[in-house]
C-alpha cells in the first residue's frame, strides 16, 4: 500500500472516530482500539497506547469546541475525574496492560464494550443508584 493510500486510510478512520467521539463523548478507545487491532494488525498493547496518544489532541479539540461553542463543560468535575483517571492509568491500567496477554486484554475489552452497550440501551438501570 502506498504511503498516500495508507495516510488517507488513517485520516479517514481518525475523522470518523473524531465525529463519533465529538457527537457522543465516547473516547476513541471503544472505536480506535478494535480498528487498530483488526485493520492494521497491531498488538493489543500497541493499539491501547496508540489510541491514548490519538485521543489527547482529539479530546482537547472536543473540549474547546464544547466549551466555547456550547458552554457545556463542567471543569470542576472534569478536573476531579482527570486526577483519578491519570493516577489510575499511570499506576494501574498501563502497567497491567503490559503484563496481561493480548488475548486476555481483547476479552476484557469485549466484556467492557458489551456491558457498556447494554447499559446505554437501557439495561442495568440500577447502576446509577449506587453513586447517589
Amino acid at each position: 500500500m502506498t504511503y498516500l493510500k495508507l495516510f488517507s486510510a488513517y485520516l479517514g478512520v481518525g475523522t470518523l472516530v473524531g465525529v463519533i467521539s465529538g457527537l457522543f463523548g465516547i473516547g476513541g478507545g471503544i472505536l480506535m482500539v478494535p480498528l487498530i487491532v483488526f485493520v492494521w494488525h497491531r498488538e493489543m498493547q500497541t493499539a491501547i497506547g496508540t489510541s491514548l496518544a490519538v485521543m489527547v489532541p482529539a479530546s482537547l479539540a472536543g473540549v474547546l469546541r464544547h466549551h466555547y461553542s456550547f458552554a457545556n463543560v463542567d471543569f470542576k468535575l472534569a478536573a476531579a475525574l482527570a486526577v483519578g483517571a491519570m493516577l489510575g492509568t499511570a499506576l494501574i491500567g498501563a502497567p497491567l496492560a503490559e503484563r496481561l496477554p493480548g488475548d486476555t486484554l481483547k476479552q476484557l475489552f469485549g466484556v467492557v464494550m458489551v456491558i457498556s452497550g447494554l447499559k446505554m440501551a437501557g439495561l442495568f438501570e440500577w447502576v446509577p443508584t449506587l453513586f447517589h
